[in-house]
């Protein structure tokens, strides 16, 4: 009866170690406040679904929020962050003004805040987590380069267009400045316009048909992302013109035309989502162990086009992608 009640005595210690073990466990488990700028867009959809399984690799519970691109919507959602006690934040701002406040007021309470896809204006923000993007319009313009000696280097007069986003001097205009340099290094090329796409299909479709109606010669658009880019190809199509798309951007269905070897849309220049959720997932790891940050962390762009497009494998990302 003794070592009966010995054995249930053992069993119980050895029990209530392992549910101390659980508890201690889930209580050394960190959290981050992930707040999203919008999930409408295919790119935060990706980033959202690699914050989550990336997350949880590293042993983080990930508590993600969608601002919508709401100002209010995040400002409170953040506050709810720091009344949750996260143990540190990621977010895309949606005003870099509006949300600098109440994120120093995260880091007052001890809660770090990593910006991703660009930053806010707080000197308190541990780093921002953005792509090169003037890499990026370095990227197409080089590809602008050797397509106009490999292709066009018996026309006299090479037209290039623009379809910029003045709107956004921080990812865009750098893209299309770093594009313009490049193709107007050489001597044949004339940029006969740089207008305001608008970052959309219908505003970037109309654009590009002025421009086509100013120059129907021209041989080469550029957008600043993949609607505008879209916009111009179906301005194109409409005209019946022999001009080719370059632009920036992240679409299951840019990437479906470069595998078909489209006649139009030759480049993406991808700031890849799962890249971007990862880097900042890491930049958060380096500050739980102490580690000093730069204020900026820069992560790559990927030029993709028909030559390497099939060995990039985007149907796995868009795979994982949440309901």
């Amino acid at each position: 009866m003794k070592k009966f009640l010995c054995a249930i005595l053992i069993m119980s210690i050895a029990l209530s170690m392992l549910l101390f073990a659980t508890v201690a466990l889930a209580e050394d488990g960190k959290t981050i406040g992930v707040d999203l700028y919008y999930r409408r867009d295919e790119y935060y959809v990706d980033l959202e679904s690699t914050f989550t399984t990336y997350g949880a690799e590293q042993g983080y519970t990930m508590n993600i929020q969608d601002a919508d691109g709401d100002v209010a919507k995040q400002i409170q959602q953040v506050e709810d962050f720091i009344t949750a006690g996260v143990d540190a934040i990621a977010i895309a701002v949606a005003d870099p003004d509006a949300l600098a406040p109440v994120l120093e007021s995260a880091v007052e309470a001890g809660i770090p805040v990593v910006c991703y896809d660009g930053g806010a204006n707080s000197d308190k923000v541990s780093t921002k987590v953005i792509f090169d993007y003037a890499y990026n319009g370095q990227l197409t313009g080089e590809w602008a380069v050797n397509y106009i000696q490999n292709e066009l280097a018996d026309k006299e007069t090479v037209k290039v267009a623009l379809l910029d986003f003045p709107a956004s001097p921080v990812v865009c205009v750098p893209m299309a400045d770093n594009f313009q340099k490049c193709v107007e290094e050489l001597p044949n090329v004339q940029v006969v316009a740089r207008q305001d796409g608008k970052a959309n299909r219908t505003d970037s479709m109309a654009v590009a048909e002025n421009i086509l109606n100013a120059n129907p010669d021209i041989d080469i658009f550029y957008g600043i992302n993949f609607d505008t880019g879209m916009g111009a190809v179906s301005a194109i199509q409409a005209a019946n013109s022999n001009a080719i798309v370059i632009c920036a951007g992240w679409a299951s269905e840019g990437f479906e035309m470069l595998e078909a070897d489209d006649p139009i849309l030759k480049v993406m220049c991808a700031n890849v989502p799962v890249v971007q959720a990862k880097d900042t997932v890491d930049a958060i790891t380096k500050l739980f162990n102490g580690e000093e940050l730069p204020k900026e962390t820069l992560s790559m762009p990927m030029l993709l086009d028909a030559s390497n497009i099939h060995d990039y494998d985007w149907k796995s990302i868009v795979d994982a992608r949440m309901n």
